[in-house]
This record gives C-alpha cells, structure tokens and sequence, in this order.
C-alpha cells in the first residue's frame, strides 16, 4: 500500500501544480480555468507529433510549450477583451466553453485514438526500503514545492507580482494607476498555460493517454484547489498530493481500486459540505 501511495505522488504532484495554476487564475484572474489541462493537452498532443514525427524530443517539447503558451494566451486575450467586466462566475462558465471547444478541436487536430507519450523520466530514481521511488514522482513533487515556494516568492517580493495582486483585488484603482491589466492577464494565462503543460508532459508517457483523460485531470485538480480554498498555496499543493497518494493507495487494494477514481469528487463533495457546515448548523438552530 505504501509503494501505490507513493506511485500516487506522480499524479499527485500534476494534480498539485494544475491546482496551483486554478489558484493563480482564481486569485489574480477572476477566473476558475476548468480549460487549464486542456490546454496543456494542445502542448503535449503538439509535442507527441513532432517528436512521432522525427523532431529531436527537446525540440518538439520546446514547440509543445510554445504552443500551448500561443493557445493559452489567445484564450486569455479573448477573455480580457471581451469579458473583462464579468464576473468570476460568468467567466468561470466561459471557460467551461473553453474546455468543451478545446478538447472538440483537440480531437479533430489530433485524432480519437489514446497515444504513446514519448518520455525521459520512466525509470526508477531510487529504491528505500524496499520501495521504488520513480523519476516522475520525484519530478512532480519537487515541482509542486519549487512552484509553490517560487510563486510564493514572486507575488509578495517582485514588482510584477504586486501588480498582478493589486489588480485582482482592485482592478479599477489599478487601471487608474496606469497597470496594464490586459498583458498582465494575457501573461498569466500564458504562464499557467506552460506549467500545466511541463507537468503533463511528465505525466503522459506513464499511461496511454487520449484527450479527455488529460484534460479531466482538471478534477482533481479543483479538489486540490478546494483544499486550499483556491487561496492557500500549500495547502493546493499538500491537497494535490495526497489525493494522488490515496488514489494510489487504493489503486494496489484489490477490494478498492474500482473507487480510485471516485476520490476527487468525494473529496470536493465533502469539501463543499465542511465549508457550508455554518450555514447549515445556524440554520438548524
């Protein structure tokens, strides 16, 4: 059980750094980007073709990024442009659209069939007591910490991080003082855009993976979010983690591995319920 949860950590960790993108987009953008993995897709779909194609892997992960980079702004762009004066719920539900109109091109660009995501971090790092720890656990984790701290550092202490909170929380009075809301939204999206895309990229080749099942990694990613109340970094990170760990515990007990998948809606659910509980137990009084 413990060698399924610590093979859960390499979901885990890209459950994590999808959750962190959420809570960036949620607090900076005014937005729950339910397209983030999807995006992402278009990056390591990109990727897959190139590299099927002939193209040096580094290269055609380097075009996969760009790629997903020119997407994710795009949509950011429209957003801003057409939508800037809606409110978080209205631009949550257009990127609901987002989601449904990406995965539908995704398909069309790329085809219905699962592929082989080529891959250099398939193999073991290490072995501790008797339990193997792989190279793209490894890779996640360490990413969900880098990114969590390097976030961190950057919203309280660099001048484009200020910017972008004060935007969020005062997007007039920030327009009034001369911040280029538009680039510093469109920049944003672009961002998480490559953070969700080098975190699939290492994900991918440890699975046949289609469209839809990339993409709906945005699941669980919301319930890593939830956890954090898509305002806590660590506990975005701490969420993703352990759902994954969980979800690969369960996957190596024969009696519970059907319900590895049901996880994440459990624990959104459950979530929802312990975030209302007083509203409900006031009205119960």
């Amino acid at each position: 059980m413990l060698e399924g949860a610590i093979a859960g950590l390499t979901a885990g960790g890209a459950y994590a750094v999808l959750g962190l993108c959420l809570t960036l987009m949620y607090r900076l953008g005014r937005v729950v980007n339910l397209a983030q993995a999807a995006i992402g897709v278009v990056g390591v779909y990109t990727m897959s073709v190139l590299a099927d194609g002939g193209v040096p892997y580094f290269v055609a992960v380097l075009a996969g990024l760009v790629a997903a980079a020119l997407v994710a702004a795009g949509l950011g762009y429209m957003m801003g442009r057409w939508f800037a004066e809606a409110g978080t719920d209205q631009r949550s539900a257009i990127a609901i659209a987002y989601l449904v109109g990406l995965l539908a091109i995704e398909y069309l660009v790329f085809g219905t069939d699962p592929r082989q995501i080529p891959g250099v971090l398939g193999g073991p790092l290490a072995t501790v007591g008797g339990v193997t720890i792989t190279q793209a656990a490894a890779v996640c984790v360490a990413a969900a910490v880098l990114i969590t701290a390097g976030v961190s550092v950057f919203l309280a202490r660099t001048a484009v991080g200020l910017r972008l909170r004060a935007l969020s929380q005062r997007p007039t009075t920030a327009e009034l003082m001369g911040i280029p809301s538009r680039r510093l939204g469109v920049g944003l999206w672009a961002v998480t855009g490559v953070l969700a895309t080098a975190v699939l990229l290492v994900v991918a080749p440890q699975q046949n993976s289609d469209q839809l099942s990339l993409g709906l990694m945005v699941i669980p990613a919301c319930a890593a979010a939830l956890v954090g109340g898509f305002r806590s970094l660590v506990g975005t990170a701490v969420g993703g983690l352990a759902l994954g760990a969980l979800q690969g515990a369960l996957a190596h007990v024969s009696q519970l591995q059907e319900f590895r998948d049901v996880v994440p809606f459990v624990a959104i659910l459950a979530i929802l319920l312990w975030s209302q509980r007083g509203e409900v137990w006031d009205a119960a009084r």
